[in-house]
């Protein structure tokens, strides 16, 4: 059995509407050893729409600069995001998988909204170093 809800980060209480569920999961746990399990997790916001295209409208304008695709600058800014803090894509052993361009970052589909941020600002600096202006 498991219960999940969203609390304020000091308030720690069991959410009105949820003490039945609680209650249930308590007593479960009363007939082993009288423990549970409390896990706390942040809450996930997969990115926007809105920033996936702007992510996309990007890498595309940077290859149309710089030759190349669309995809391959995806890539390079993820292998670049990576140094930033954007999770690592691994192997069925957990190692890091490592691509044309460095470590690789995992598929943009599955960032969140902090994650696409530093796959926009990987781009922008991909596109700073090599002397190119992606402004608005």
């Amino acid at each position: 059995m498991k219960l999940t809800f969203l609390v304020n980060g000091g308030d720690f209480r069991v959410p009105a509407g949820f003490e039945k569920e609680f209650g249930a999961i308590l007593a479960q746990a009363l007939k082993g050893d009288g423990n549970i399990k409390v896990t706390i997790e942040p809450n996930y916001q997969q990115r926007t729409l809105k920033e996936n295209a702007y992510l996309h409208v990007l890498c595309k304008r940077l290859a149309e600069m710089a030759g190349g695709t669309a995809e391959d600058m995806k890539e390079m800014a993820k292998a670049k995001a990576v140094s930033l803090g954007y999770p690592v894509e691994t192997d069925e052993e957990g190692n890091p998988v490592i691509g044309e361009y460095g470590i690789k970052g995992i598929p943009s589909s599955q960032a969140n909204v902090g994650e696409c941020k530093l796959l926009i600002e990987a781009v922008h600096m991909l596109a700073s170093e090599n002397g190119y202006s992606l402004e608005d």
